[in-house]
């Protein structure tokens, strides 16, 4: 399930279909960050880009080992992520995930109903029947295979048709616009690219790893990547 708040070459943390992939997440559904992200993504090019258009991928482990200790304290406590939702789109996510068939009758009561499901999520009422959401989700997540801590999360990725989302943390304070830069260029000194041949296949563990794209260089119909989700 993808929750209800989800690049150009260097922003890590979600796609499929935008510049860059990253974390938890990659996908190009409608939504924006997500409340059970994958463990594992897999991706198989049918056809593969003439140029542009690779894969990136990220090492959270070794990011994280990069990072200062205060940092490593700081994003130790979960951030809330916070942004406004228009109706039309919470009304959309909510139809999918509880399995109603027209979105236009999704209500307040089973956005209500969805919220209470998972925890972490709470919401209030904005201008014109939209919501204010707000998720709470580990920055520092640990990877399949050794349990070991990786910094994994969307604070870089992207956000094309959804109001940019704030990242706050447990003092409540604001990411900053500086330490958002500091993050990307460190993690992209921990970043290769995946020069797609037709045919490949890739398993990423998302637990570990954030995934980007760099520019797609060539006309849509000239690619086919196709991404899945598992926990």
């Amino acid at each position: 399930m993808t929750d209800l708040t989800q690049q150009d070459s260097k922003q890590y943390g979600r796609p499929d279909d935008a510049k860059i992939i990253p974390f938890m997440k990659i996908a190009k559904p409608a939504a924006i960050f997500s409340i059970l992200p994958p463990d594992i993504i897999a991706f198989f090019s049918e056809v593969s880009a003439s140029q542009g258009s690779q894969t990136t991928v990220c090492d959270g482990h070794a990011v994280y080992n990069s990072l200062s200790e205060p940092l490593k304290q700081k994003f130790a406590a979960p951030m809330t992520i916070s942004r406004y939702l228009p109706k039309q789109i919470w009304q959309k996510y909510v139809a999918t995930a509880l399995n109603i068939a027209e979105a236009d009758t999704v209500t307040w009561e089973d956005l209500n109903k969805f919220i209470q499901m998972i925890p972490g999520q709470a919401i209030s009422p904005a201008h014109e029947g939209g919501v204010e959401y707000h998720l709470q989700m580990n920055m520092i997540r640990h990877d399949n295979l050794k349990g070991v801590p990786a910094f994994a999360n969307t604070i870089l990725g992207p956000s094309y048709n959804y109001q940019k989302p704030k990242f706050t943390f447990a003092d409540g304070r604001e990411i900053s616009p500086e330490l958002i830069a500091e993050l990307a260029e460190l993690c992209e000194q921990h970043t290769q690219e995946i020069d797609w041949q037709n045919g490949d296949v890739a398993i990423i563990d998302n637990k570990r790893l954030m995934h980007g794209r760099r520019e797609i260089l060539v006309p849509h119909e000239q690619r086919k990547l196709y991404s899945s989700m598992g926990l």
